[in-house]
């Protein structure tokens, strides 16, 4: 792919990090920031407020509320189409949000809409974000709601990534494992006398209609297989249900793993593309079908959250005795009823 004609754009804090990580990687790829909070913006090293950044006018944070960043978003329809029409020869919009907050994911389908018809001939790209279990009811919800989202517009999107926050201890061993495996697969070219691809077959496998699947093989193990199998457990994007593709993108070390065996553990529809390099083992998986154990896992756990809370019986006040040692009934208060407290009053109360 050709990084002058990607912009890479972040809706939310915690999309921001991945586009400043990437900017950092190479300079050439084009990135916006899209924030509701100045704050937010002020620690990425590639964010400049007069040249990158759009800030929603008279805003202090979404605080979580789809709703509200989505009035936002839809307040500003305008100015972002016309900041987005600054990128004439994008043919690339990589979307980066997290799908349980409010910034991006409140904002996320209004913005595609609106990027479409401002740049009608580029492919979008999602990178979307997913809570891990841990998080709390509203995560959840703005998720899912989210992820409702996202799939009502799928004829507008291209290429779908999910990442799974649940892969990682952190969120920053998760931000750079995206970051680092992006940057990869964006740059899978390499030229050999055995194969090729250019960066049109990139563009193809990166831009397929569908779900994308980066995998990193590690050096050293005893064959294909077993590189993919580990590739599959330790990645940090959302697995697909089934491992059929559109486009196979495979660019591996120089006297490492056969790549075509590599190649025959997927089912293939299009075509598949194979090249070497020196550093790095890499397979992208293009036009996969969305997965769903992950989602089903978030409704999962938000359903339990709701019935634990539908069983609390929450005790806000309890009277303690002072003497542990008084066996003597606490008096109770006769309640009075309406009759008797009206009456208590109009004795009391005479003007």
């Amino acid at each position: 792919m050709e990084k002058g004609k990607m912009l890479l754009v972040s809706l939310g804090q915690g999309a921001g990090n991945i586009v400043d990580g990437l900017l950092s990687k190479n300079s050439r790829y084009n990135g916006l920031f899209l924030n509701s909070s100045l704050f937010d913006i002020k620690p990425l090293k590639n964010a400049n407020i007069a040249r990158n950044v759009y800030i929603y006018p008279g805003t202090d944070g979404s605080g979580r509320d789809r709703n509200k960043a989505r009035d936002m978003i839809k307040d500003n329809a305008n100015s972002i189409g016309i900041l987005l029409r600054k990128y004439p020869i994008t043919e690339t919009i990589v979307v980066f949000t997290t799908m349980a907050g409010g910034t991006g994911s409140g904002s996320i389908k209004t913005f595609i809409q609106i990027a479409k018809k401002a740049l009608p001939n580029a492919k979008v790209n999602v990178v979307a974000i997913l809570p891990s279990l841990k998080e709390d009811e509203l995560a959840f919800k703005n998720t899912i709601e989210c992820w409702n989202d996202v799939n009502s517009i799928m004829n507008l999107i291209n290429d779908v990534k999910f990442v799974d926050n649940n892969k990682r201890n952190t969120y920053k061993e998760i931000n750079n494992e995206v970051i680092e495996s992006l940057d990869l697969s964006y740059n899978i070219t390499g030229i050999h006398v055995d194969g090729s691809i250019d960066n049109k077959d990139s563009f193809r496998i990166n831009t397929a209609d569908g779900s994308g699947l980066i995998l990193k093989l590690y050096d050293g193990l005893k064959d294909a297989k077993t590189a993919v199998d580990l590739a599959i457990k330790n990645s940090v994007f959302v697995q697909p249900d089934v491992y059929d593709c559109d486009y196979l993108g495979v660019n591996l070390k120089i006297d490492g793993y056969d790549p075509y065996e590599v190649s025959k553990l997927f089912e293939v529809y299009k075509s598949t593309y194979i090249t070497y390099n020196d550093k790095n083992n890499i397979v992208v998986l293009g036009g996969c079908e969305t997965p769903t154990e992950s989602i089903k896992l978030i409704k999962m756990a938000l359903d339990d959250k709701n019935q634990r809370k539908l069983s609390r019986n929450k005790k806000r006040s309890i009277m303690i005795d002072l003497d542990s040692d008084n066996d003597e009934e606490i008096e109770e208060l006769d309640i009075l009823n309406d009759n008797e407290l009206n009456n208590l009053f109009e004795d009391n109360y005479n003007f």
